[in-house]
């Protein structure tokens, strides 16, 4: 443990920091007494460096039973927050996971706001998937391509092509949706269209690994993301029945 605090230490961050981010990883999810304890520091210190975490998109705070927790976001996050000494990062990184006490009997809840956060949330649906995986999509894709800035959306959609991770997506009916076919070879997605205007999508949905995310661009950039497996298997099963009948043409009215 001494060494990967050394290591944290060497890629940025302070000591204090170090050993709070590592007690909090161990831990899984605690209060700031419970991480004072594990780290062997004061909580008016705890108090201080946690809303840090927060903002640098580190560390998540939740309620539970009327008590704030706090816990470590996804590890690989520390690779956007550092963009120096990257080999170093890559090398500390199984340690870190391997850390990582994940708590799976309750789903885990993420909030994103502003620009930052949809580039935040839109980045974990990246560093989530792996080669060959496919993202599911619901989108009415004209929020998307009207309202996010179109050199993220330029990034983000070659970036997932890069990385051969392929996107299914169910679509609103737009001149962009449309659009979009001409370019699925290319771009590795599978694009299904819903004529009717009965049934427009005003907010985006992407399924992926073992999670579910919700974004709002029309309320200042709003998203959440929701780690559960069961919550996201059951929004699979959503998703193949609808794009089953958009694939025989039997669409509702």
């Amino acid at each position: 443990m001494r060494d990967t605090q050394s290591s944290l230490e060497y890629i940025g961050l302070k000591p204090k920091e170090a050993k709070i981010y590592l007690a909090l990883l161990e831990l899984g999810e605690a209060s700031v007494v419970q991480i004072a304890k594990n780290a062997g520091i004061k909580r008016t210190t705890v108090y201080n460096i946690l809303p840090d975490f927060i903002n640098r998109g580190l560390v998540t705070s939740t309620f539970k039973k009327r008590r704030k927790v706090y816990f470590v976001e996804d590890p690989r996050s520390l690779k956007n927050d550092i963009k120096e000494k990257g080999n170093v990062i890559d090398r500390l990184m199984p340690e870190l996971l391997a850390i990582q006490n994940v708590i799976p009997s309750k789903p885990r809840i993420t909030f994103y706001e502003g620009l930052g956060g949809m580039k935040e949330l839109y980045q974990d649906t990246l560093d989530n998937s792996k080669e060959g995986e496919t993202i599911l999509s619901y989108t009415g894709l004209s929020d998307f391509s009207d309202l996010m800035p179109k050199e993220y959306a330029d990034y983000y959609i070659g970036e997932r092509a890069k990385r051969k991770i392929r996107l299914r997506v169910i679509a609103s009916n737009s001149p962009t949706a449309q659009s979009w076919k001409n370019t699925a070879i290319q771009d590795l997605r599978d694009i299904r269209i819903v004529e009717s205007p009965n049934f427009r999508f005003n907010a985006d949905m992407e399924i992926y690994a073992n999670k579910v995310a919700l974004i709002s661009y029309r309320e200042n950039f709003l998203g959440v993301i929701v780690e559960s497996k069961e919550i996201n298997q059951m929004q699979r099963a959503a998703f193949e029945l609808m794009w089953g009948s958009l694939e025989s043409g039997r669409q509702s009215q």
